[in-house]
């Protein structure tokens, strides 16, 4: 639910309430950073993929522990593409959310013209 939200359900039910938008905000973050635990984001992010068992690679950078690149898709997506290799649609976003990394979204199309998610890259 939107914090906006939140704050008006808590005004609704009692006027006298002092709780204030700031407040919703740093509760949730404080939320999910408990959730998190020591994980970094990427830590996260790639156990995330691998939970949900998407197939992906990354590169590092020369000589270091930082992330270049990261592709996946997942297997159905594959098994799409196999059945419907013709047209391909490569959207490429740049600067995109917090770190500013370019997002490439491949997209396919069946022979029904239904669109289907390929493969993401940053």
């Amino acid at each position: 639910m939107a914090p906006r939200y939140i704050v008006s359900a808590l005004k609704d039910k009692d006027l006298e309430n002092p709780t204030s938008i700031t407040q919703i905000y740093r509760a949730r973050a404080t939320y999910r950073l408990g959730k998190r635990g020591a994980l970094t984001e990427m830590k996260i992010l790639l156990s995330l993929i691998h939970r949900e068992k998407y197939i992906c690679w990354s590169r590092n950078k020369e000589n270091s522990n930082i992330v270049a690149d990261i592709f996946k898709t997942c297997l159905d997506s594959v098994k799409l593409l196999n059945m419907f290799p013709l047209v391909l649609f490569f959207d490429c976003t740049y600067k995109t959310k917090r770190y500013r990394l370019p997002l490439l979204e491949i997209v396919g199309v069946t022979s029904t013209k239904l669109t289907f998610s390929v493969a993401f890259a940053y």
